[in-house]
């Protein structure tokens, strides 16, 4: 709770190519906002929203499909995304923005600030 009203914080990995589990997410989304008008997502979505580098992949790629399909539970929901396009990702030469950060109602408290920060996590994904 912030402020005496409820919010549901979320933090979820989808698997690259796991339509169905955006299908399940849609569901999860609209059960949770049919009770609570605050939610918070954080989620590896292993997709191709708002990842320039998806530009001029072939629509038939699963993670483009699945971008569209995330893309489309963003819009019934009415639901703001925090990303700016930064990359969450780096492995050699590859830099990926699959990392996405969605909410609801999450401004009413103030202004939302999302960045990457440079933590050493002994990992190629950034926080």
């Amino acid at each position: 709770m912030i402020d005496k009203k409820h919010m549901v914080v979320d933090s979820l990995y989808i698997a690259p190519g796991d339509i169905d589990m955006l299908a399940l997410l849609d569901t999860v989304v609209d059960k949770i906002l049919h009770c609570y008008s605050h939610i918070l997502i954080a989620m590896d979505s292993s997709s191709s929203l708002r990842d320039d580098t998806c530009i001029g992949i072939p629509h038939s790629r699963r993670s483009l499909q699945m971008g569209v399909q995330l893309e489309n539970i963003i819009i019934k929901y009415s639901l703001q995304i925090h990303n700016d396009g930064t990359a969450t990702y780096r492995s050699g030469d590859i830099s990926t923005a699959h990392d996405v950060t969605l909410s609801k109602g999450i401004s009413d408290y103030g202004t939302v600030i999302w960045c990457v920060t440079d933590d050493n996590l002994q990992s190629p994904q950034s926080t």
